[in-house]
């Protein structure tokens, strides 16, 4: 056997009954190149984009922490009856100062969401191979 070929042993499981294994030859030839478009551009983009990426996980950062820490808090106090009680009393209240604010945050995010989605899928058919 050379350097440059191999050889592949596939068992077939396909009959109870035994089988001989198929042996194919692959060969350690390069492949064919192929021809990258538009990822020098994302490349770019990203390059470009990657401090506002981090800049969004350094504002995200206290919220996530605060909010690991009150769930941490709100398992420890469910361990107790009196505040098992205060939460079924605050669930409703909860839900009804934050369903305007989910709503509102809804009229206001998605355009925004829609127009992005919107351009993403007229970039991906404008540089569409046909």
């Amino acid at each position: 056997m050379t350097a440059l070929r191999k050889i592949l042993v596939e068992e077939e499981f396909s009959a109870p009954a035994v089988c001989a294994p198929r042996l194919r030859v692959v060969s350690n030839a390069a492949p064919a190149e192929t021809e990258a478009t538009g990822s020098a551009l994302k490349n770019i983009a990203l390059f470009l984009l990657a401090p506002f990426f981090g800049l969004a996980y350094i504002i995200a950062l206290p919220f996530v922490g605060m909010a690991v820490i009150a769930v941490l808090a709100a398992r420890a106090a469910a361990k107790y009856d009196a505040a098992r009680a205060v939460g079924r009393v605050l669930k409703p209240v909860a839900a009804m100062v934050g369903g305007p604010l989910l709503g509102l945050a809804y009229v206001v995010f998605f355009p925004f969401i829609g127009l992005g989605a919107l351009v993403w899928v007229a970039s991906k058919a404008a540089t569409a191979k046909n």
